[in-house]
Order: C-alpha cells, then structure tokens, then sequence
C-alpha cells in the first residue's frame, strides 16, 4: 500500500489498496488503539487513512455507517431548527456572537446548501459556550496557518469570512499534530472528513469543544454509548431538536 501511494494518483491500484486495507484492518485497529502512535508515523505507515475514500471506508469499517451521507442527512433535518433558534439568542456576548453570524448568513444565497450547512455549524460552539478559535481559524495564504493539535485552517480572505466564517473559503487544510494531513474545498467537508480522521486515528476531541464534537457523535450520527451521560447543555440542545 505504501508503495502504491507513491505513485500519481491516476497510476495506483484502487481495488488493491482496497482489498489491503480490509484485510489489515484488526492489525491496524490494535496498533492504532494500544500503541498510539503519533500521526507523522501514521500517515507513514498507513497513507490510505488519509486519503477521502479509504477515510471514509475505515470509518465505516468501525461504526458500519457510511460518514458523509449519515452525516449530511440528519444536518440538513436540524439545520433550520438549529438556525432558528440561534436567531432566539439576543442576549450577552453569545447574542452579539449570533447576531453577527446570522448578519453574515442573510447575505448568503439560500438556495445554496452550503451556506446553510455552514451556518448551523459554525453556531454550535457560540450556541454551546464552547471557545472554538483555537480549532476552526482562517488566514490569507497558506503560510500563515500553523500549529494545532486539532484543527481546520480556512484559506479565505478577512472580507469573504463574515463573523470569521468561511462561507467560500478557497481550500481548507485540515491539521493535526502540527502538520497539514488533507485538503479540502468546502469547510463542511473537511469538517466531515476531521471528524472521521478522530474516528480512525482514536484520537481525542478538542478540550475546548467537545460538546461540539459529542454534538456530532450523539446527535448527527447517532453514536451513543447509552451508560454515558450527556451534559446537561448538550442534553438540553437535543430535546430542543429531537
């Protein structure tokens, strides 16, 4: 496999990487879960993990859900309910934080599906009270955006990133440990393909947004462990839309 991702995309052998990464996946489940190695090593050894379609795969290998499709379908049900009631919040700073969001979604196209994709996201921190500057960030040029432990680096211009929300953002790096791992075009998708990263790579959420992430996890994909208990923020966002 690492030899196969050392030849041009169009020249590797799909199915055979395929069939490689099915066979191998306990071996790799057990290194990745009992060793942890960092991710420099990972995307060494296994190149596959970070490449969209095998991401996609391994992610469902472990949840048996297909990420993107389980993931987009249940956002765009609770996309408008999440949008109405971040426009209920008036008050504080999280008032003044939602205003100048939605500000920047009313002047988006609304037939455009992204646009709202992106706004119920980039309100779930400010709705939770969680510090999400650290994690989703943006900059001019790709020299500009640098270390993070967990984190999705919107290439964007201050003036085309309302409220600091990429809504077209030129590319999207997605970052862990430092080290840029994939690229995106569309922040919801990298987004996606974070999150599956955390998945694959058993790696911790960010400790300044896990509510955000548990959002994902329990509400979006419906991944619970029924023992654990909600906290009681995140508990309440889901009665509110379930």
């Amino acid at each position: 496999m690492v030899e196969e991702f050392q030849k041009t995309s169009g020249e590797r052998a799909i199915p055979l990487i395929h069939q490689h990464m099915m066979r191998t996946f306990a071996l790799r489940r057990e290194e990745i879960i009992t060793t942890s190695p960092p991710v420099s090593e990972l995307k060494e050894r296994w190149p596959a993990l970070f490449c969209e379609t095998q991401l996609y795969c391994e992610f469902h290998r472990i949840t048996n859900q297909h990420l993107p499709h389980v993931f987009y379908a249940a956002l765009d049900e609770y996309a408008p309910k999440l949008i109405g009631l971040y426009k209920k919040k008036k008050t504080g700073r999280v008032g003044e934080k939602m205003d100048q969001l939605m500000l920047a979604y009313e002047k988006q196209d609304k037939n455009d599906i992204h646009a709202t994709r992106t706004a119920a996201l980039a309100g779930l921190p400010i709705y939770l009270k969680e510090d999400s500057s650290g994690i989703f960030k943006t900059c001019k040029d790709e020299m500009e955006f640098h270390e993070g432990a967990v984190a999705l680096v919107a290439d964007v211009d201050e003036e085309e990133a309302p409220a600091g929300v990429p809504f077209s953002p030129r590319q999207v790096f997605i970052v862990l440990e430092d080290q840029v791992v994939m690229t995106h075009h569309s922040w919801t998708d990298a987004l996606v393909c974070l999150f599956g990263l955390i998945y694959a790579l058993h790696l911790s959420y960010p400790v300044k947004c896990i509510s955000f992430f548990e959002f994902i996890q329990v509400v979006l994909l419906k991944l619970n462990d029924e023992r654990k208990q909600l906290k009681p923020k995140l508990q309440t966002l889901k009665n509110e839309l379930v």
